[in-house]
């Protein structure tokens, strides 16, 4: 009997925009510091994307050096699924334009939409499609530009976000040993007012019970979502763990959505989980939504954190509210 299909990542990408924003640009118009924001966040500049970068064009740019990492051409690509909360246009999707830019031919591509766990999300979709056997190379791609969907006068979210994009190319594995394991998937929408990204199409002021009216820019409950993603990732390692269990496998290295360092290191503390086994760059990028888990992956992988062999854990939390975990080895 043949082994059923399993997927595993042939390659990884990564795309920042040149411009620099230290946490002294925001004092200039801010009541606020470089102390005060890395005190709370651990963030001490972002990249904001210049005036030709979109998240296709960004997509495409992280894209291209995961499908080089992989030894992938474009032609050769299956599916594009892309997870983004600021797309170029409502339509044509993310993922058209990035199959555009790609030359890939006319293969299906499609957005997924859930905030910062996108990448997740959107790379359990490729992983059925390989399972499946309907498609041998997928390109999942996570990318954001929400340096214009921010509040600059709200000095409590507009500090957190920077512009960025991560890519991954997913193909089937014959070795048992390697591939994705386990992804997990949650979210529950009647916590929706935690974190909202509107569109053109948003009413305004917006229905429903326990929303303010006037969005016109991100918006977020930080002490609420604070609380949630402390309890959520503490969840997902846990449950990660008993899922290594089951497949004989040692989490080398945490990837996690890069938020807040105090969120990172309250769920360290209470799990006894060393620094060095977790990736952070928030205080490089900030929080780049679903562009943090993929930027995170490429810059482990690059900088020799992990490599073929190793087993690590995908996380992320974000608006929906949507939480998730991706157990693979690499």
């Amino acid at each position: 009997m043949n082994r059923p299909t399993v997927s595993k990542i042939l390659g990884t990408g990564s795309f920042v925009p040149s411009r620099v924003v230290p946490n002294d640009e925001f004092a200039q118009t801010l009541d606020t510091s470089d102390e005060w924001i890395r005190t709370r966040t651990g963030i001490r500049e972002r990249r904001y994307a210049g005036p030709a970068d979109t998240s296709a064009t960004m997509g495409t740019l992280a894209a291209r050096e995961a499908l080089a990492a992989a030894g992938v051409k474009p032609a050769d690509v299956d599916l594009i699924v892309c997870g983004t909360v600021t797309p170029d246009m409502v339509c044509p999707s993310t993922a058209c334009l990035i199959q555009a830019y790609l030359e890939c031919g006319t293969i299906p591509a499609f957005d997924v939409g859930a905030a910062c766990s996108g990448f997740v999300y959107a790379l359990s979709v490729a992983d059925q499609y390989v399972r499946a056997g309907t498609a041998r190379r997928v390109l999942v791609v996570g990318t954001e530009v929400l340096s214009r969907v921010s509040d600059f006068t709200d000095r409590n979210t507009c500090i957190l976000f920077g512009d960025a994009a991560g890519a991954v190319v997913l193909g089937p594995t014959d070795d048992p040993g390697r591939g994705v394991h386990q992804i997990r998937l949650y979210a529950d929408g009647s916590r929706q007012e935690l974190i909202q990204v509107p569109s053109m199409v948003t009413p305004n002021p917006p229905p429903g019970a326990g929303v303010l009216p006037n969005l016109r820019y991100l918006r977020m409950n930080g002490r609420e979502v604070f609380k949630f993603a402390v309890t959520k990732l503490k969840e997902m390692i846990g449950q990660a763990r008993e899922d290594c269990g089951a497949v004989g496998k040692r989490i080398k290295l945490i990837v996690p959505h890069q938020v807040n360092v105090r969120i990172i290191d309250a769920a360290l503390e209470d799990l006894a989980i060393p620094p060095e086994a977790v990736v952070v760059n928030l205080d490089k990028y900030g929080n780049t939504s679903a562009a943090s888990v993929p930027l995170a992956l490429d810059e482990g992988i690059r900088t020799g954190r992990c490599g073929p062999g190793d087993t690590i854990l995908l996380v992320a939390f974000g608006g929906g509210l949507t939480w998730s975990s991706a157990l693979v080895t690499l």
